[in-house]
């Protein structure tokens, strides 16, 4: 378990340096010259993420070297299934709300996490699936006056 977190965090620390000094910075484009640089949140979050990282490989270099007990691995196939078909979900959920619009959408990937995630009362589903939509859509168009996808 120990030099799983090692490599892990080795991993995480090397990922977030590309993100910082390669991809945020050819992926962004100059911002309006007035007020925080397009660039600044990614960013920031790349940096807490190596931040964290860099802590979890230094903790398990530490356990490693200390000879601590090892724990058993905490994720079972159970686990990554579920992970798995979640990420699916939200993919599936994604491209239809790109292929269609928001309307469409964003009602049917709530509704199918719900279904997933065990909810079966259809009047539950239905509220808890269109009303949030329709008030993101009414804030956005007539409050905000700005277009959805």
């Amino acid at each position: 378990m120990h030099r799983v977190d090692l490599l892990c965090g080795v991993g995480l620390v090397l990922f977030g340096f590309l993100l910082i000094f390669l991809v945020i910075p050819m992926a962004t484009e100059d911002g309006m010259h007035f007020g925080l640089p397009p660039t600044f949140f990614p960013t920031l979050l790349s940096t807490g993420m190596v931040v964290c990282a860099a802590g979890l490989a230094i903790h398990a270099a530490y356990r490693i070297r200390s000879g601590a007990e090892r724990r058993p691995v905490p994720i079972t196939g159970w686990n990554l299934l579920m992970f798995a078909s979640s990420m699916a979900l939200v993919v599936t959920g994604v491209i239809i709300i790109d292929l269609l619009n928001i309307i469409v959408g964003g009602p049917l990937l709530i509704a199918g996490f719900m279904v997933f995630l065990g909810e079966r009362n259809l009047l539950r589903i239905l509220a808890t699936s269109t009303l949030p939509v329709a008030a993101v859509y009414f804030l956005a168009i007539h409050v905000l006056r700005t277009p959805l996808p």
